[in-house]
């Protein structure tokens, strides 16, 4: 098997759990809009043209203030949005234990300006990556393949040298057809044991 010569981590579901129903359900509260409104508005096209970059975050502010009848001001729906994460301690101490090695390491993420001001300010792990690849700075996501291009720039890496770990299929399926070694993480313990055994570490 080809030696590995860096691990690539998604971010929500793999380092960070989210919960989006927290956000929702405080937007609610402070809304004209009800829960489900809120809930289609955050999972419509505007988080999407968000997450690519298309639109900034005073214009995503400005979207969904003006649909859901939100009536705090910016800061308040930054702290509403950005509060939904929580660290995944299994996998955040697995990264942790690559630095010794000397394993590079790069973040690879369908996100947005909000959530990584939040991350990098609130789990400090995050600063220590090598790399990162973020779709709301590369006008691009994940599952398709020209942000996949990106990562091989940045980490001058290629093929089966990256192990990429990812909880979501289309997005796995993507690295895989490059010649990437991958994990589909279901369970952080599981996926840790995976990596360790091809790094063997």
């Amino acid at each position: 098997m080809t030696q590995l010569s860096v691990v690539v981590f998604d971010l929500g579901k793999v380092l960070v759990d989210f919960d989006y129903s927290i956000a929702i359900r405080r937007f609610a509260e402070r809304s004209d809009a009800g829960m489900d409104q809120i809930h289609r508005l955050i999972n419509s096209s505007i988080q999407v043209e968000y997450e690519c970059g298309k639109i900034t975050t005073d214009e995503f502010f400005e979207a969904i203030r003006d649909e859901a009848g939100f009536r705090g001001d910016r800061a308040e729906f930054v702290t509403i949005f950005a509060d939904i994460f929580s660290p995944m301690e299994t996998m955040i101490e697995f990264f942790e234990r690559l630095k010794p090695f000397g394993i590079p390491t790069c973040v690879f993420s369908n996100t947005n300006e909000i959530a990584v001001g939040h991350i990098r300010e609130r789990f400090l792990f995050y600063s220590l990556f090598d790399n990162y690849v973020l779709s709301y700075e590369e006008g691009g996501m994940k599952p398709h393949e020209p942000i996949y291009d990106v990562v091989e720039q940045r980490t001058g890496e290629s093929g089966a040298s990256i192990l990429y770990i990812d909880d979501r299929l289309d997005n796995i399926e993507t690295g895989r057809g490059r010649g990437w070694q991958t994990i589909l993480q279901n369970n952080e313990a599981v996926s840790v044991a995976a990596a360790e055994a091809l790094l063997g570490i």
